[in-house]
């Protein structure tokens, strides 16, 4: 399976801290939020890897010039921004329509159970599978109900999106490429249709989508036990 990462947005719920460095590559135990990323598609065994940028993505182009082992694909949106659908949609090559691809948020650190592996396909009646947690007391996350299909719903229930789907590229093919279009919009449209589904996540995930969380877990042992391992996976992929 192929992995596509969205990492164009301008991260302005970071305030100061996304002014002169996206957030993408902010950094936490000395890790960048992107670099974490790469790690967990590295452990389920990705092949290629598209990164899509805008907001000072020349930076993330530098940055993942040092990766020699990994096959990643950098992907400009450089007169305005593409929107999560518009710029998968603009990255993706034509012939990769027919081939289902894992998409990743950096913005979340997802923090999945050992033996975790996404999906590498998709039933026959769904374009877009999403991974879901249950909505934390005192969030507004968009509220998602999970049908004994695995069907979704949006509007309702106790669940919400983490940032982490398998979905299937042909489900974009209709839009024109270099356009904003917003992947919330083509959920919902599939939702009507019975196109999208979703299970529980089996882990955790951790939001520092905020100045405030990210002051908060600066100080904090996020990665445990596993910041070993990112690091050596990290030296490992920049060898030449």
């Amino acid at each position: 399976m192929n992995a596509f990462v969205l990492a164009a947005g301008f991260g302005k719920r970071m305030g100061s801290l996304t002014e002169n460095t996206p957030k993408p590559l902010l950094k936490i135990q000395s890790i960048a939020l992107l670099d974490y990323a790469l790690y967990l598609l590295h452990l389920w065994n990705i092949e290629k890897i598209w990164v899509n940028t805008h907001y000072l993505g020349e930076q993330i182009r530098r940055h993942l010039q040092n990766f020699k082992n990994l096959q990643i694909e950098v992907s400009f949106e450089r007169k305005e921004i593409l929107g999560t659908a518009g710029g998968i949609r603009t990255a993706l090559p034509d012939d990769s329509v027919f081939e289902p691809i894992l998409l990743i948020n950096p913005d979340t650190l997802l923090f999945p159970n050992p033996q975790f592996t996404p999906k590498l396909g998709l039933a026959k009646h769904s374009k877009i599978h999403l991974y879901l947690l249950p909505i934390p007391e005192g969030e507004s996350y968009t509220k998602i109900s999970i049908g004994k299909d695995q069907t979704l719903e949006f509007g309702k229930g106790n669940y919400y999106y983490i940032g982490l789907a398998v979905l299937d590229p042909i489900c974009l093919s209709s839009l024109e490429k270099n356009q904003y279009y917003d992947l919330s919009d083509i959920f919902k449209d599939l939702a009507k249709r019975g196109e999208i589904t979703g299970e529980i996540f089996p882990g955790e995930v951790l939001d520092l989508g905020t100045k405030e969380l990210w002051e908060t877990y600066q100080t904090k042992d996020v990665f445990g036990k596993s910041l070993e391992q990112i690091k050596s996976f990290l030296a490992k992929s920049k060898m030449a």
